[in-house]
């Protein structure tokens, strides 16, 4: 009869408290929801909030009618928010409660007569089994109080007229999915259980568990205990199982819990599985009644209907049923397999076929569908099936053979599939179908898009024969690579045309890796048309359904990843940037293709140019000049990524000072993107800061006059806000509106605020200036200054001179100012004044401190050595 204390690590749930308040009007509250959803301890947070308006009663198994309705007269005592002289408090129990109608007009005078209503709070009502009590209850109800608020927590849905009180707006219900921790709320609690579960693996818990509270709390003991979270993934964690035998399994009966051991060996059921798994005909009425809103141990939707078990309690079941029935879990792996079959369902019955045992079905059936289970982007059941057949038996089938070659290059591992497709080679038939040979067509052609760079492969999609190829289901792959020589003319209308046809095509015929490739380059080719918007609403679709259907390692899945970075960097979201920036590495792990190694580097100049603008200019810089130097001088990437990765690096380097490594970026950009717009764009950056706004205006005067597209639409708004500067400069205040209107302009469709978050300081104050005076641009502008108010990055530190910087380098080593003086051949007293304006800038007052703040901030490599000097 008392509010439980709430636990030492209690993750408060304001939206769930926030929901609570706002419906404490309505006449009941029910919390339902299976064991283990945090019912008792919302409701005791809830209620802590607000005593003296609080009578709680915790129900019982031993509870009678009479017994029950004592502890409820007493919790209105001591409840302060009910009067002394209110009858309820001297009101004694009959015999009978629940049937006495003078004992329960009584309360419900007593209530109706407080001055604010009363919150009566019934928690675990699942316990209470005496009709009598369920029958007081509905009387009090029936009579409606205005003091009294019934709030009702259980396992299950109560004997109470909800129905009624639903269809009159009188109930507030709280159930499963309000109930699930949200990834926040999960980061959180496993962050106040102590080390064992690293934060990038946090939704992935929220998805094995499905946000069940208890889990997540299972989970974090597991990973104290254990040190990761492996066990606990795995169905090995003893505690974890004893408590869903405790908690979930315990008060279902022997046939529920029987079919629910059946079912586990499935991800998803569809109807009429059930019954076929378990010799039950009643089956399906068993899973209805099992997934009732409040019970919900088994989530139903759809039409027909399809069943699943929650996450964790299906891999602690089937766990359990293989290490205790291994036959039987084949068996019924068996019996799935023959159930998918017969309902034309391959993928399922591949991977039962493969889970039962049965290496003569499972090749059987990847001779018939393997083709389109590629398509379909089935490839982690392909991958299982081919290794369930072992080396021998794939690679004598050169449809296996090519198979296997397709996916290992979606891993980005270019030998390995060199390896399989000269075993397709040596076992390619006399009179092959026009299935197989486009199959090897495009595997050769997906092998120079991987490993052999742009050239090559443009020549190897050319080799694909395309009428061919269109009366097979390869069509649409085929005319995927043979976009790649539109694109190379720069017919990108004509492409991203018939890429959307592709792509309709795809979605039609459920070939989801063909419609997913689709997206991919649409999503690409937005981007460099400067469709920025459409680039990241593309990718993000990519993204969605990357996570469903393979979500490691994946060429596909880091190249959105990249594009992803990119936009949000676009967006002046820097933070994005660098978290969609390291996935991309989890992603191509230690893939040896060439494309992997390039979407890498990317990634990592993407990174930097974040980092960077969030204030780690020195290790940002140094990250994009690695990323620069493993690229290469090559022509392995495109051209449009050599010019990213130069804008971003050279921007970075000017506005640090580092002088050395702009014109390093420079030169190494100038023969790859030889003729662009970006090379003349980075001349003006660099005479701007020389001070030189004469010359860096006749510069950008050339980007019209002059044959110099730029190879990045964005990178037109950098020029004219570099135009905005150099006019300011030189007092052209009007020429500097002209150029702000025409940034403004080109920004906001696709939404570019970077160049304007992180503009320099006088763009920014001319910028304010115009307020009220930016036409159109006016709502943008607003847009991109209250997001740089919001970053909050400190400014920007005084760039070191070359020759300070040079200084700088010796300091780590035992040599004195003379001996430095004499190795720079200058004057002790000119190392003196560098030194001076080192300290100055770097704020610091002896040598051991500047070199050990240079390290920090990445000034000085950090295979200096000790200093000891």
């Amino acid at each position: 009869m008392t509010i439980p204390d709430p636990p030492e690590d209690l993750v408060s749930r304001p939206r769930l408290l926030t929901t609570l308040d706002d419906g404490a009007e309505q006449a009941m509250v029910f919390v339902g929801a299976p064991a283990g959803y945090g019912k008792t301890v919302l409701l005791a947070d809830w209620a802590s909030r607000r005593r003296g308006a609080v009578a709680w009663v915790s129900a019982d198994a031993e509870d009678d009618d009479r017994l029950f309705w004592s502890a409820v007269l007493a919790a209105f005592s001591g409840c302060a928010g009910i009067p002394a002289e209110n009858p309820v408090r001297s009101l004694a129990v009959p015999a009978e409660p629940g049937a006495d109608l003078a004992f329960l007009a009584t309360i419900a005078d007593g209530v109706e007569a407080l001055p604010e209503p009363v919150l009566l709070v019934v928690d675990g009502a699942q316990e209470i089994t005496d009709p009598g009590t369920w029958r007081g209850l509905q009387t009090l109800l029936r009579h409606q109080p205005s003091g009294l608020r019934l709030v009702i927590s259980s396992r299950r849905e109560p004997p109470l007229p909800l129905v009624r009180a639903r269809v009159a707006g009188r109930l507030l219900e709280v159930g499963v999915n309000r109930l699930r921790f949200s990834p926040e709320e999960a980061g959180t609690l496993v962050g106040t259980t102590g080390p064992g579960i690293p934060s990038h693996q946090v939704d992935l818990l929220v998805a094995r568990t499905g946000g069940w509270p208890a889990g997540l709390r299972l989970a974090a003991a597991s990973a104290a205990r254990h040190g990761n979270l492996a066990d606990f993934f795995a169905g090995r964690d003893r505690a974890v199982l004893d408590y869903l035998t405790d908690e979930v399994l315990a008060p279902l009966t022997v046939p529920q819990r029987d079919l629910l051991r059946a079912i586990s060996i499935c991800d998803e059921v569809p109807a009429g599985l059930a019954a076929a798994l378990s010799d039950r005909p009643d089956a399906e009425a068993m899973l209805r009644e099992l997934g009732e809103p409040a019970g919900q141990v088994v989530h139903s939707g759809g039409t027909p209907a399809r069943h699943r078990l929650p996450p964790l309690l299906r891999t602690y079941l089937r766990a359990e049923l293989l290490r205790r029935a291994p036959e039987r879990t084949r068996s019924l792996h068996a019996a799935a397999a023959r159930w998918f079959a017969e309902h034309d369902l391959p993928a399922p019955a591949l991977l039962h076929s493969v889970r039962s045992g049965n290496t003569t079905r499972v090749g059987e059936l990847l001779r018939r569908h393997a083709v389109a289970l590629y398509l379909g982007g089935e490839h982690n059941v392909l991958r299982l099936a081919l290794a369930v057949l072992g080396d021998r038996r794939s690679v004598s089938s050169p449809l296996l053979a090519l198979v296997s070659a397709a996916l290992q290059l979606e891993r980005g591992e270019p030998s390995s599939a060199e390896s399989q497709l000269s075993c397709a080679d040596v076992a390619w038939p006399a009179e092959p179908t026009a299935e197989l040979t486009v199959l090897r067509q495009l595997v050769r052609s997906r092998l120079a898009q991987v490993d052999r760079g742009p050239a090559q492969a443009a020549r190897a999609a050319e080799q694909i024969d395309g009428q061919l190829a269109a009366d097979t289901e390869l069509g649409g792959l085929a005319t995927l690579h043979r976009i790649g020589t539109l694109t190379a003319r720069r017919d990108r209308g004509s492409a991203r045309e018939a890429l959307a046809r592709v792509a309709d095509a795809a979605e039609s015929a459920n070939h989801h890796f063909l419609a997913t490739q689709c997206l991919v380059t649409l999503s690409g080719l937005a981007g460099s048309d400067g469709d920025y918007r459409v680039m990241d609403t593309l990718a993000r679709r990519v993204q969605a359904r990357h996570a469903a259907h393979d979500p490691h390692r994946s060429l596909e899945g880091a190249q959105v990843s990249v594009q992803l970075a990119f936009g949000a960097l676009l967006r002046g979201d820097a933070a994005e940037c660098v978290e969609h920036a390291k996935q991309i590495a989890r992603m191509l792990g230690d893939a040896p293709a060439r494309a992997a190694r390039n979407l890498g580097l990317l990634a990592e100049t993407l990174r930097g140019a974040a980092e960077f603008e969030l204030g780690g200019w020195h290790s940002g810089l140094r990250r994009m000049r690695r990323a620069r130097t493993r690229l290469g001088t090559g022509r392995s990437f495109s051209t449009e990524h050599a010019a990213w990765c130069a804008m971003l690096e050279h921007r970075a380097a000017l506005r640090l000072g580092a002088a050395d490594q702009a014109r390093e970026t420079f030169r190494w950009a100038q023969p790859i993107i030889a003729g662009s717009g970006e090379l003349l764009l980075m001349r003006a950056r660099t005479q701007l800061r020389l001070g030189r706004q004469g010359a860096a205006s006749s510069v950008l005067r050339s980007l019209s006059e002059e044959d110099a597209p730029m190879l990045l639409p964005w990178a037109g708004i950098e020029a004219s806000l570099i135009g905005v500067r150099a006019a300011l400069a030189a007092g052209a205040r009007e020429r500097a509106v002209r150029s702000l209107d025409d940034a403004l302009r080109t920004a906001e469709p696709g939404d570019v605020r970077y160049p304007f978050v992180f503009a320099p300081s006088d763009v920014i104050t001319f910028l304010t200036a115009r307020l009220g005076k930016l036409g159109a641009g006016e709502r943008f502008a607003c847009q991109v200054l209250a997001q740089r108010r919001e970053l909050r990055t400190p400014p920007l530190p005084a760039p070191l001179t070359e020759r300070e910087r040079n200084v700088l380098r010796l300091l780590p080593t035992q040599r004195s100012i003379d001996e430095i003086a004499e190795d720079l051949t200058v004057s002790p007293n000119t190392v003196k004044t560098h030194v001076r304006g080192i300290y100055a800038k770097l704020d610091v007052r002896s040598r051991r401190d500047a070199v050990a703040t240079a390290l920090r901030r990445g000034l000085l490599d950090t295979e200096v050595g000790d200093f000891t000097g």
